[in-house]
Order: C-alpha cells, then sequence, then structure tokens
C-alpha cells in the first residue's frame, strides 16, 4: 500500500473519531436536559417535607379553620339571641373570616377530608336557594344526605345573612318571624363543626404520623401523590373553573354566556378576596411556608428544584412562582361584584381565565412528571 493510500486511510479514521467525540459530547448535552432519572426523584427527603407540610402548614391551617368555624358559631347564637342589626352585622364579619380561612385548607382534600367529602361538604356555590327554603318550611331535612350538600355549607349561611331580604331590616325580621330559619342557621353550623372537628382531630390524632410515614415512593395512594392529585384538581377545578371560569361562561356550552349567580359568596357581592386568598394559600403551601409564620421549610418547590425540573429550558419553579404574579395582575384589572362584572367586563375576567388556564400544565403535567405521580382525576374540560 503505498504512503498516499495509508495516509487517506489515516485521515478517514481521524475524521471518524472526531465525528464519534462530538455526537459523544452531543449527546452527553442533550442527557443533561433531560427530565431525571428515577433514581434521582426517589434520593430526595421525602419524610422531611412531610413533616414540614404536616406540623408547619396543615395543622396550623386546619387548627385556625377550627377557630374560625367556633367564632361563627357563637356569632350565629348571638344573633338568634339578639336579632338585631349590630349582632347581623357583626354575624357577617365571622361568617367573612371562615371562609376566608376555608381556602386556606380546601385544596387539602385527602386523607379525612377526603373521607367525608370535606370540601362538597363545606363550600358548594351556587347554592341551591329553593332547597334551603323548601328545608326551612319544612322543618324536617337531613344535612348528612348529599341531596343536601348544596343546601347547606358556608353558602347556605351567605344566602340567609345576605340574600333573605332586601335589607338589613328586612332579613332581621325574617328570622325573627320565622323560627325554623334560626334553627337552620344553628343546624348548618353544627353541621360545618362536626365536620370541621372531625378532620382536625383525624388528624391530630392518627393521620399526621401515617402521613409522614407514607413516604417509601411516589406511586398512586402515597402522600406526595395525594398532594400532587389534591392540588392539581382544587385549581384546575375549583379555583380556575369555579371561581372564575364557570361565572364567565367559559363553560356554558355554545353560548358562552356568563353566569353571574355561579360566583363564589354571591349575596355577599364580594367574591374576588376568596379567589385571591384560594391563590396565596396554594403557592405559600407549594413553597413549603409555614402557615403562621415566615419560616420556610421543605415543599414541593424545593423537591422540584432538587430533580431540576424545568419546562421550555426554565427551572419550572420559576415559571410556576412567576405565572402566579401573572395571575394576580390580571385580577388587578377586575372588580367586585364579580356577579356584575362578568357582564360588563366579560372578556377581563376571561383574561383572568386564560392566566388561571396556563398555570394548569404546570401543575397538573410538568409537575406530575417531575415528580413521577400519576394524576388518578380526569376533568372534562378538554384542556
Amino acid at each position: 500500500m503505498s504512503q498516499k493510500n495509508i495516509f487517506q486511510n489515516t485521515s478517514k479514521i481521524t475524521v471518524f473519531v472526531i465525528i464519534l467525540g462530538l455526537l459523544f459530547i452531543a449527546g452527553c448535552s442533550k442527557d443533561d436536559k433531560n427530565p431525571p432519572t428515577s433514581q434521582v426523584v426517589e434520593e430526595y427527603d421525602r419524610a422531611t417535607m412531610l413533616t414540614n407540610y404536616a406540623d408547619g402548614y396543615i395543622l396550623p391551617a386546619y387548627n385556625e379553620y377550627v377557630k374560625s368555624v367556633d367564632s361563627l358559631k357563637t356569632a350565629i347564637n348571638t344573633f338568634n339571641s339578639v336579632l338585631d342589626i349590630n349582632s347581623l352585622l357583626n354575624l357577617r364579619i365571622k361568617w367573612e373570616n371562615a371562609l376566608l380561612v376555608w381556602q386556606d385548607v380546601a385544596f387539602l382534600e385527602f386523607g379525612p377530608a377526603q373521607n367525608i367529602s370535606f370540601r362538597s361538604q363545606t363550600n358548594i356555590y351556587p347554592v341551591d336557594t329553593n332547597l334551603v327554603i323548601n328545608n326551612i318550611a319544612s322543618g324536617s331535612y337531613n344535612l348528612q344526605l348529599a341531596s343536601n350538600f348544596d343546601a347547606k355549607g358556608l353558602q347556605a349561611l351567605e344566602y340567609l345573612i345576605n340574600g333573605s331580604g332586601n335589607t338589613d331590616n328586612d332579613i332581621v325580621n325574617y328570622f325573627t318571624a320565622t323560627p325554623n330559619a334560626r334553627i337552620y342557621l344553628v343546624d348548618v353550623i353544627n353541621d360545618i363543626e362536626t365536620n370541621t372537628n372531625y378532620v382536625y382531630n383525624e388528624w391530630v390524632n392518627t393521620y399526621r404520623t401515617n402521613f409522614i410515614s407514607n413516604s417509601a415512593s411516589n406511586a398512586q395512594g402515597s402522600s406526595v401523590s395525594n398532594i400532587v392529585n389534591a392540588i392539581s384538581l382544587h385549581y384546575e377545578t375549583f379555583i380556575r373553573k369555579g371561581k372564575i371560569g364557570l361565572p364567565a361562561g367559559v363553560f356554558n356550552g355554545f353560548s358562552q354566556q356568563p353566569m353571574p349567580e355561579h360566583v363564589e359568596a354571591y349575596h355577599h357581592a364580594e367574591s374576588l378576596p376568596f379567589v385571591y386568598r384560594s391563590l396565596v394559600a396554594l403557592q405559600k403551601f407549594i413553597r413549603g411556608e409555614n402557615y403562621s409564620s415566615s419560616v420556610n421549610g421543605e415543599g414541593l418547590e424545593d423537591y422540584l428544584n432538587f430533580v431540576r425540573a424545568q419546562s421550555g429550558g426554565q427551572p419550572l419553579v420559576n415559571l410556576i412562582n412567576n405565572q402566579f404574579t401573572n395571575i394576580n395582575n390580571e385580577l388587578g384589572n377586575i372588580n367586585d361584584p364579580l356577579s356584575i362584572e362578568v357582564i360588563n367586563n366579560n372578556q377581563g375576567v376571561r383574561d383572568v381565565y386564560q392566566q388561571m388556564q396556563q398555570m394548569v400544565p404546570f401543575i397538573k403535567v410538568e409537575t406530575a412528571n417531575a415528580l413521577e405521580v400519576m394524576i388518578t382525576y380526569q376533568d372534562n374540560d378538554g384542556d
């Protein structure tokens, strides 16, 4: 073989080796951008995160809700005894506080809360006012039946103390003349109290331990899976859809006409504070922040950072936090009463919905995939 041929063959081999090397380097760089392996997901200290959630947020939040329900019950008893405008105004204040604090725990629909359908028993809206009126008129009802879920809870109280008359005097006169209505107030708050105490006591007595110890994996039924599914479902269905999308008419079939009666706290005429509070609570929880202090412990945000979760080349936690900001900014462009706003400024409310919609894949898809959690619920939105 001539030196020329040897040189040509050697050159070809050299080029081939260089190409292989470049492909290897490119392959390694590409792999670095891929989601972490199951091994990385499993290396995170889930028990520490779950302990922080239980002791730093969940138990304190439920305890605060218990106290708000107790205060609401006291205000109802006082109103029933005094039956004047001042006691009615005080009752409304305690009711509003209870509904605000409810937003802090509403998304924790797993474990004891899921066992009793706590969310459905506490805050269904729109309330079935005809059923409420019929129950009061008959004096015979079982509030534990699912058929009465939309005639009880915080929204039934909201209707009675705000919508049972045209003026405050009318409302006081209605309760004065209708003993069954006063009894209904007591029965509804007792039902709320019973359910609330059950959930809180279960967490204190047994479920806290089970929740923390259920950390061996992120498989279906694990605590991490329960958390991710609960957050995703609540945000998608009860915040995005329930608080904004339905009233705006986004889900109203072909007509797309607004449905003002579907706003939360319709007769109270202020819905947005509860939207803001629900978002603050959810973001606080995702970050791992303690409920009643500035302490920031381990949370889903830390877990996502640990596994280097990204979307579109950006850290997923940054995208989530930025989207919370975008939603809040868009909310600043609409006003209460939301029931009027969905008619007079429907596009503004729909703009809020669109910002909320952009969060759905970050939680339901990206977070779930990064932590290898299976989403176990289904929605029919076509999203």
